[in-house]
């Protein structure tokens, strides 16, 4: 160890001469910026209060450029980012150069995750590879009293896409979904709602009727033209066979937690209960979601729980697919027409296929924006 380093050691034990640590402090020591900054970062607290305040007014003097330099170097220095963290003073650029810093400690971002605001806040909840690797700061982000609507949805979605199915996705088989207890599910989808464990609950009173494999041949036509049916990929129909004969309960756990094609087979399912399910499944995407608001042969009560779920005001395309839909309650269309847009609007109105009732609103909608931006 050189001298320099070993001096700059015993400023940092508290061991250093009273002489040496005045110097540290006015910024006379024989070294460069980025080791003497920090020191007087420590120094600013020292016991003698002669030097904290000499460090004090050195820091003062500090331009914002080198800050901004220090905290967005590879490894930089904790106690620099504890103070310039502090400095409610400083400008903003330096703290979001910090958060934004990917070699910042994750336990500093856990301790401001907790009281962060504004576009800061936006900051941390971008950062999905550090929510990862970091457990801890997704539970300081929900403590955080100063999200937004918009901030907690993003932090809501970002468990379903990053946890939740990471969770789910242990479970591969079939077989190993079907057998699910109901702990089990509570504890993959925390946020089941109520009505959604009652159906889960009655599903699994219901005893299954055996079907046997010429049933299924029955079903399989009934739902495939023979043309289809010799087009469907052996997979598909490997899945169809397998779920036709499930029981009510072991059905309910494929929709909750199956894959995209177990998905396409139950949304269609003759229960009710069972392909309200499928809306559930934490694995949902948004292109699913805009299929299944377009299919003319999902039951009526299914296109209505799409329409009137919170989840349909953030995917406009699924909102506008259900207008269109004929089969979708004109309750529900009726509701939906004032998220849609001037030109949509239009079409709707001149589209034979949709309900006059609908057609007649989407006009009168319409006719008014178009007032307005006149």
């Amino acid at each position: 160890m050189n001298p320099t380093e070993a001096l700059i050691d015993q400023i940092r034990a508290g061991n250093a001469p009273s002489n040496i640590r005045h110097f540290a402090a006015q910024g006379m020591l024989p070294i460069g910026q980025d080791e003497l900054i920090p020191l007087q970062v420590l120094l600013r607290r020292d016991k003698d209060q002669s030097i904290a305040n000499e460090a004090k007014a050195s820091l003062g003097k500090v331009p914002e450029d080198t800050w901004r330099r220090l905290v967005d170097k590879k490894d930089p220095s904790r106690d620099v980012l504890h103070y310039c963290l502090e400095q409610s003073s400083f400008p903003p650029s330096i703290r979001e150069k910090i958060l934004l810093n990917h070699s910042v400690p994750d336990d500093i971002i856990r301790f401001v995750a907790g009281s962060e605001t504004g576009v800061f806040l936006d900051l941390i909840i971008n950062n999905h590879v550090r929510l990862l690797r970091d457990g801890g700061i997704l539970p300081a982000l929900e403590q955080n009293p100063f999200l937004t609507l918009d901030q907690k949805r993003r932090i809501e979605e970002f468990k379903t896409e990053f946890i939740f199915k990471k969770q789910i996705s242990k479970h591969e088989s079939l077989e190993e979904i079907a057998a699910l207890p109901l702990e089990d599910i509570l504890s993959l989808i925390p946020n089941l709602d109520a009505e959604a464990q009652r159906l889960i609950l009655e599903a699994d009173q219901k005893s299954g009727v055996e079907i046997d494999d010429r049933q299924v041949q029955q079903e399989l036509q009934r739902l495939f033209s023979p043309e289809e049916l010799k087009e469907v990929p052996e997979e598909i129909l490997s899945a169809y066979q397998r779920i036709l004969k499930m029981s009510p309960g072991e059905k309910v756990r494929v929709a909750l937690f199956g894959n995209k094609e177990e998905r396409s087979i139950l949304i269609k399912d003759s229960s009710k209960q069972v392909a309200s399910m499928v809306l559930r499944n934490p694995k949902v995407t948004d292109p699913e979601m805009e299929y299944f608001a377009q299919m003319r042969n999902l039951d009526s009560d299914l296109l209505r729980q799409m329409g009137t779920s919170s989840q349909v005001l953030k995917r406009y395309p699924v909102a506008h697919n259900l207008v269109k839909n004929p089969k979708t309650p004109s309750a529900v269309s009726l509701n939906l027409l004032k998220l849609l847009r001037e030109m949509d609007l239009r079409n709707i109105a001149r589209d034979r296929n949709i309900p006059d009732v609908i057609r007649r609103q989407a006009k009168r909608l319409y006719d008014m924006k178009d007032q307005r931006n006149r």
